[in-house]
């Protein structure tokens, strides 16, 4: 059975980019431009894995994985990161977030990630 991974990223090329990579590799992808919208898609389909931006407008990484996780309970979060608040990413972490990312990376990366979570 195919996983689906929700993706949820304001930057659309790199929302574009990785929904492709992770489409070749196998995996049914879901896209959101930001949390709200994440939330929506979380409410009515089936979702294996969040992969989530750190910083975002209005809703940050953390505030996905806290609200994903109430509609959701226990869902793996990767979150990603180029220029985070250190404290929200150490209480991402302790909230037990499955992998923190350091934007730019490697595909190679995602998929050891990817891998660890499935």
């Amino acid at each position: 059975m195919n996983k689906t991974i929700l993706l949820v990223d304001d930057e659309q090329g790199y929302r574009d980019l990785l929904y492709m990579e992770l489409s070749d590799r196998g995996y049914a992808v879901l896209t959101a431009e930001g949390g709200a919208e994440a939330l929506e898609i979380l409410k009515r389909e089936e979702v294996d894995l969040i992969i989530t931006d750190m910083k975002m407008p209005k809703m940050d990484g953390l505030d996905v994985l806290i609200a994903g996780r109430q509609l959701r309970p226990g869902i793996p979060v990767v979150l990603m990161t180029g220029y985070a608040v250190e404290e929200r990413v150490q209480e991402a972490l302790a909230r037990k977030a499955s992998v923190c990312l350091r934007k730019p990376f490697q595909i190679e990366e995602l998929e050891t990630a990817l891998q660890t979570v499935f």
